[in-house]
This record gives C-alpha cells, structure tokens and sequence, in this order.
C-alpha cells in the first residue's frame, strides 16, 4: 500500500504563558572545557525573544556568567533542577514552555533496570564530579511528568557523552 504524507500543519498558537530556561555549559578552565555553549544560549534568546517569548520569561544559567548578561546563576546540580521546577510550576494547558541545553552529556549504568542498554542518559551540570550528573529520569521528573494536557513543552539538548 502507499503511503502519503500529511500535509503542512498550522503553526502551534500558544495560548498561555511562554517560559524559557536555557542552559550553557562551557566548563572554563577544565579538561572538558567548550567554547560555544554560553553562544548557542545567546542565540536561542534572541530567536525566543523574536518569536514572542517575553524577556522576564527566560531564565539564563550560563557558565562563565561574564559572557551572558543577564544570567540567573551558575548551571549548578541545585540551579538547574530549581530552573526545571520554575519552568513547569503552575503550567496549564495552552502553555508554551522551551528547555535548551548546551553542554557535555553521558551515561551511567542503571540501576532499576529500566533502560534496555543499561544505561541512563545523563547531562553534565558544571559542578558535575562533586554533585552529580542529572540523568534522564530526573529530567523526565522535573520536566515532563508535571506537566498538565494541553501544555506544550519543547526541549532542545545540544550535547554529547564526554564528561
């Protein structure tokens, strides 16, 4: 049997409140150290900021802090998860929440036997060997789990296994 493709869809109108928390992770002066993450925040704030996200909607957590104006704090364990939870705190339906990360990511063995490889998905925070990576059920936790039907949350990570 053939298969046809749907046609083009209408843009998704969001309806409610637009909340961004963007993530950029250079890692100065560390073996793992990155140049264009804090770069690729700047970028994504400003397409954010022009495609109607209002600027005390964006949360920036960015290291180092000194090349991103504006930023809340360091992208620590503690900040990023308290970023996740301001991100989704009262969400309704309608509502347009964006999550960018740009940093290292990783693995570790799992635990719970979840995974079918083994493995769970981690990103790296800055303070990753004293506090620990974040992985991805604790994203799914803090991020997609409290979210309501009808809200709209749009995640990007830029990041692959090096930490």
């Amino acid at each position: 049997p053939s298969r046809t493709r749907p046609g083009p869809q209408p843009p998704i109108r969001a309806t409610g409140r637009r909340r961004a928390l963007l993530v950029g992770i250079n890692y100065p002066g560390t073996s793992a150290e990155l140049s264009g993450c804090v770069n690729d925040v700047l970028a994504i704030r400003g397409m954010l900021l022009s495609a109607g996200f209002p600027a005390e909607g964006i949360t920036v957590l960015a290291d180092p802090m000194h090349k991103c104006p504006g930023a809340a704090g360091p992208p620590t364990r503690a900040n990023m998860l308290r970023g996740m939870q301001w991100l989704v705190a009262g969400a309704q339906a309608g509502d347009s929440l964006f999550f960018h990360y740009s940093g290292h990511g990783s693995q570790q063995p799992d635990r719970t036997g979840m995974e079918s490889d083994g493995y769970n998905e981690t990103i790296c925070p800055s303070d990753f060997n004293s506090a620990g990576q974040i992985i991805d059920d604790e994203l799914w936790t803090h991020l997609v789990s409290p979210l309501p039907s009808g809200a709209r949350l749009t995640a990007i990570m830029d990041c692959c296994h090096r930490c």
